[in-house]
């Protein structure tokens, strides 16, 4: 009989404990904070090549290590006298986004054509500042639509040979 008064007296006890809780536990659920879901819908990015790359007709004479250059402005850039006719100028990119949202401009996936690399990818976003696009890419906030220049230095490794030896390189334009 002692063990159950003892196991009475137990019930007991769990029973006030829990009756004693109950109050600071409602208390706890009658004052909900209400919490806001934010959403920003924006349009998809759009890329589109309106100008390749062009350093023009070079010297098949390139020797390894000597560079040819062209900033997103246009200006070539070539120490060596190794351009010797045709054009030269900047990619051109029209970039399509949602207005003012942040943006990464990336270049990579660099295809390097026969006798040559390509490195050293400089961009300029809607009439900005010239600043490096490769190795991670850069931040900008992002225009309805805007221009986006492309330049890069060519480096020769002394194989070049007469004939067309195209390259080619990625531009990713996502948001952040």
């Amino acid at each position: 009989m002692n063990k159950r008064i003892n196991s009475d007296r137990a019930i007991a006890v769990a029973m006030a404990a829990a009756a004693a809780l109950a109050p600071i536990s409602g208390a706890i659920a009658a004052n909900p904070e209400p919490v806001v879901a934010e959403v920003t819908f924006v349009d998809p990015v759009t890329i589109t090549e309106t100008n390749a790359l062009q350093f023009g007709l070079l010297d098949a004479g390139l020797a390894n290590g000597e560079e040819v250059t062209i900033a997103p402005d246009g200006t070539v850039t070539d120490v060596n006298n190794r351009v010797v006719g045709g054009g030269q100028a900047a990619a051109e990119l029209t970039v399509t986004a949602s207005e003012a949202q942040a943006i990464t401009i990336l270049i990579d996936s660099v295809a390097n054509g026969s006798g040559y690399s390509l490195d050293g990818f400089v961009c300029s976003y809607d009439g900005g500042p010239d600043t490096p696009c490769d190795a991670g890419g850069f931040a900008e906030t992002s225009v309805a639509s805007a221009s986006l220049a492309v330049g890069a230095t060519l480096t020769g490794d002394g194989s070049a040979a007469a004939g067309v030896a195209n390259g080619s390189f990625n531009v990713t334009v996502s948001y952040q």
